[in-house]
């Protein structure tokens, strides 16, 4: 930790704003040559030391916090969230709206706290729980995002063991400018996966969050065109199975394939009888290509039975060929892109299906926030795991399979994925 220390002898003297951006312009380029960590956080102490003698930093204000930060930049971020503790844990003792803010900035320009994180959660809590916070919050909507984004970083678990839930729906209640309303999707899906929160309470964050994408549409700027399309977009999500918990256990949300490698099944419909399953991928999807292998071994296992493994993905508008390295632009020839997959599976050793659907890869009925991703069908056609690990996969199979009286395989897949 990089330590404060103040001239006494100039304790009357509340900095000015030229004085601070001259500090952080002189320091910052004290530092730029320097490239060894030890000595550039000496440089950086000992040139905020001299500089900060003529004036008492605790007498700084809020507004002149944010001006040392955005003068300093990317390259002194870290040396003056440390070197601004001591300020900030004493500047947010202050009473009124002052405290307030300081008790804001203290939360915000916390030094890294990866493996204590229990200090930036309780830094957050102290923000939510000051007497004039709620007050305050409604009045200021340009710090809305950051406060909206912190909840989401706290996490759902942590907002039942801190006994924030009241604070975090408080917030969510308030009217928010749009850059914060879309930040509150974080925040519903880290309430969505916790294993902390109850049912009741997470479908209290989802229709709280809707509420705000639904207030969008009555604003001239989401009215039409792209815009709209995005708050749309954001509106199905949030009404969709997987958000409202209805995903697993109940028919799949269809998918309608427009492609589909050796077969000619236009939905999953045409599946019915078999133990599916769904990779969502892209070609231009690293993490999608490196399980590869595995799908390629999975495909291998369950040949003689009645379990299908169909990748599926969506007009991109462009294709990666993985093997030259080549990026080709198909934006407005569909067919081609399509046509271009039967090389793309030849060239990467895909022996499983590969379907082009009309939704978008990125499905939001089945919660698809990122590739790859996993769902396991039935035989029935109804969801019975979603977003599964692959390590998990082999065993989901051979689950269903028994289920349905179907053979299994004499032999299992173990893998140790990392």
């Amino acid at each position: 930790m990089l330590v404060l220390v103040i001239c006494a002898a100039c304790a009357s003297k509340a900095p000015t704003d030229t004085q601070l951006q001259d500090l952080c312009r002189n320091v910052g380029f004290a530092v730029a040559g320097v490239e060894d960590e030890a000595q550039k956080k000496a440089t950086f102490l000992e040139m905020m030391q001299k500089g900060s003698k003529e004036f008492d930093i605790y007498k700084i204000t809020p507004q002149q916090i944010d001006l040392m930060f955005n003068d300093g930049g990317l390259a002194l971020d870290g040396m003056l969230r440390e070197w601004f503790v001591p300020v900030l844990e004493k500047k947010s003792q202050s009473r009124g709206e002052e405290g307030l803010l300081f008790t804001f900035y203290r939360w915000k320009y916390l030094p890294d706290t990866y493996g204590h994180e229990e200090v930036y959660w309780n830094a957050y809590k102290a923000l939510l729980f000051h007497p004039d916070f709620r007050e305050w919050f409604a009045k200021h909507e340009d710090y809305a995002k950051d406060i909206i984004n912190g909840a989401a970083r706290v996490g759902g678990d942590q907002w039942v063991d801190l006994g924030v839930f009241d604070g975090i729906t408080g917030l969510l209640k308030n009217p928010l400018p749009a850059s914060a309303v879309f930040s509150t999707m974080d925040v519903f899906n880290t309430a969505f996966v916790s294993k902390k929160l109850s049912a009741e309470q997470k479908n209290e964050i989802r229709e709280l969050v809707l509420g705000q994408y639904e207030a969008l549409l009555g604003t001239e700027r989401y009215a039409t065109g792209r815009r709209r399309e995005k708050v749309d977009e954001g509106i199905r999500y949030l009404e969709s199975p997987y958000a409202t918990g209805t995903l697993v256990g109940n028919t799949a949300p269809e998918l309608d394939f427009i492609w589909i490698s050796g077969g000619k099944e236009k939905s999953l419909a045409d599946f019915q009888g078999k133990v599916v399953v769904l990779d969502f991928w892209a070609t231009k999807c690293g993490p999608c290509i490196e399980t590869f292998p595995h799908m390629r071994e999975l495909r291998e296992h369950y040949a003689a039975y009645p379990v299908e493994i169909v990748g599926v993905t969506s007009i991109m508008g462009y294709h990666v060929d993985s093997k030259n390295g080549k990026f080709i632009s198909t934006d407005g020839k569909p067919e081609y892109e399509m046509d271009l997959m039967k090389g793309f599976m030849k060239d990467m050793g895909m022996t499983w299906r590969v379907a082009f659907s009309r939704q978008w890869v990125m499905n939001p009925d089945y919660g698809v926030l990122g590739i790859p991703h996993l769902t396991v069908l039935d035989a029935d056609g109804k969801v019975r795991y979603n977003g599964i690990e692959l390590s998990d996969l082999p065993a989901c199979i051979d689950r269903l399979l028994k289920e349905k009286g179907m053979p299994v395989p004499g032999k299992t897949i173990d893998w140790e994925l990392k």
